[in-house]
């Protein structure tokens, strides 16, 4: 049985965010309409003070799996 290769390419895009619900975690819009969690890395832990419901953040995601996002910065 063969092993799943996984895409090496990440996608970089803008969510918008909706709403935190846990201290590093965010829910929040894809543009295509879908939702994900965003999580805040601990390097870029001064992004939890900034973020608030509607804002534009630039993210990283895994093509497999569209359910978690990375902020890496504000938009």
């Amino acid at each position: 049985m063969a092993i799943p290769q996984y895409p090496s390419q990440y996608i970089d895009c803008v969510c918008t965010i909706c709403e935190r619900f846990a201290p590093t975690a965010f829910h929040a819009t894809l543009p295509n309409g879908k939702s994900t969690v965003a999580f805040v890395q601990r390097k870029e832990a001064h992004l939890l003070d900034i973020i608030r419901p509607g804002d534009k953040v630039n993210v990283t995601i895994c093509p497999a799996d569209f359910e978690r996002a990375r902020i890496r910065s504000m938009a």
